[in-house]
């Protein structure tokens, strides 16, 4: 299971936590990940499902449940399949053409949503160092900020934090440079 290369993503910036996340584990194949949704969320005066964490599994569930809870403070983590359901079958559908929009709802300072909607224009099987994202958002000497923003990217491959590497070639990525070698392999050769 896994999402086209060509998905339609719109960001929403929220400054409140939402009343609750709804979770659960997904495998897929590039592992297990977990997915949380914010259920309702309100979208051009319609109610939606969107999407707000996306953590790859690195070694435990329990550890990555409380990565997210921690990074969403206020947020009780309520597992349910239906919402996270929905979701997955709008993001992971058999459809590789999904011209339907997926919300994703982010919480984070200015900068941080000027780097993760930067991200979104790096485009599929292409990189960029740390110094051309603070270059592309006119910050030239915010290296180490951009790096930080891209550190606290809260949704995995959709918005391409991935495809972000280090001047001197380090591929650090949160969950393993092996795993994000595969990413940037699979894309580079239209497999993803």
């Amino acid at each position: 299971m896994w999402c086209p290369l060509n998905q339609q993503i719109r960001l929403f910036q929220i400054e409140n936590p939402p009343e609750a996340i709804h979770y659960n584990f997904l495998e897929t194949k590039y592992g297990l990940i977990m997915m949380g949704v914010i259920n309702p969320f309100s979208v051009d005066s319609k109610d939606q499902v969107a999407l707000c964490s996306l953590h790859f599994v690195d070694k435990h569930v329990v550890r990555t449940y409380d990565e997210v809870r921690k990074r969403w403070p206020g947020s009780p983590l309520e597992k349910n399949d239906p919402s996270v359901q929905l979701m997955a079958d709008k993001l992971f559908g058999g459809d590789k053409e999904n011209s339907e929009v997926i919300p994703i709802v982010t919480r984070g300072t200015k900068f941080q949503q000027t780097v993760w909607s930067a991200l979104l224009d790096v485009k599929s099987g292409e990189t960029c160092t740390y110094k051309q994202l603070a270059e592309r958002i006119g910050r030239p000497t915010a290296v180490r900020a951009v790096a930080n923003a891209v550190a606290k990217n809260d949704i995995a491959f959709l918005i391409p934090c991935h495809r972000i590497v280090s001047q001197n070639g380090a591929s650090k990525y949160h969950w393993g440079s092996a795993l994000k070698q595969q990413l940037l392999d699979a894309e580079k050769n239209s497999n993803y």
